[in-house]
């Protein structure tokens, strides 16, 4: 049996990890299931964060985060670092958390020294990984061609079925260029709304048969000056956007990307008060 995690103590005594609403030290932000009932919506998917905004490794965010949101993306962005990671990176007790996980898959995977050598690394992460049994990989596009397919393969063999990988569109590559590889492959799909805002990106949104293929939105307000600002930074042609890919996706994880604390909780309870209004107004 995995070890409970503990808080500090108070009074001498430990205080063991609970869930929003219950716990004596929780800091007063607001859970995903608060703004649910303060503008009286339900959401009908996964809202997730990231496992970075408070100044302290994956395990103590983690633990911080499990009392306000479902599930928790695990930011995996260097190849090395990660693959290093001990039991102190990523403690068993991470299992017992009352929330599921997805993991963003490093920026730094050495693609251009071929599929083999890529493998090898993403294997690897796959095997630290297995200790939280993350439903979703995200993945950013190969910066060498024809390699999904082959990555494809090598997922299969391994058991993974290659749906649980998702490919975002980013910077420096948008979905439309490597989409035919996505469907040969049969992965999914990751839509990054400030990606899509920031590098005029919505030809994405009339690829064939993507609406069945995302299974995640990345959401915050935008992406200028090196980081993802807050959700009130989204301008009113965002909204709409938002909204559109609201509507047209289903089974889906959304993302609050959001990498500072207070931003993080302002962006929920905002987001909550738009769905709140699309609810009313449809």
């Amino acid at each position: 049996m995995h070890r409970k995690p503990k808080f500090p103590k108070q009074d001498g005594k430990p205080i063991e990890h609970g869930h929003a609403g219950e716990h004596p030290t929780r800091p007063d932000l607001p859970s995903v299931r608060d703004v649910e009932e303060k503008w009286n919506v339900r959401f009908p998917f996964k809202l997730a964060a990231p496992s970075a905004v408070l100044p302290a490794g994956v395990a103590e965010n983690s633990l911080f985060l499990a009392d306000f949101f479902p599930e928790i993306a695990l930011l995996f962005f260097e190849t090395e670092s990660c693959l290093a990671y001990t039991d102190e990176d990523l403690p068993p007790w991470l299992a017992d958390l009352p929330c599921s996980w997805h993991v963003h898959m490093p920026l730094d995977l050495p693609w251009k020294a071929g599929i083999d050598t890529a493998w090898q690394k993403i294997s690897g992460l796959i095997d630290k990984l297995a200790v939280v049994s993350p439903h979703a990989y995200v993945l950013h596009p190969p910066n060498a061609p024809d390699m999904l397919p082959a990555l494809a393969d090598r997922l299969r063999d391994k058991g993974v079925p290659p749906s649980r990988f998702l490919i975002e569109n980013v910077g420096q590559c948008s979905l439309t260029p490597v989409w035919d590889e996505v469907v040969e492959g049969g992965f999914s799909a990751c839509l990054d709304i400030g990606h899509i805002q920031a590098y005029g990106q919505r030809d994405i949104l009339r690829l064939p048969g993507l609406w069945e293929r995302v299974r995640m939105l990345h959401v915050y307000g935008a992406e200028r000056d090196m980081r993802h600002w807050p959700l009130r930074e989204l301008d009113p042609v965002g909204q709409v956007l938002l909204r559109h890919l609201i509507e047209r996706t289903s089974d889906i994880t959304l993302t609050l990307e959001v990498f500072r604390k207070e931003e993080l909780f302002d962006s929920l309870d905002l987001f909550a008060q738009w769905f709140s209004q699309w609810s009313d107004n449809k």
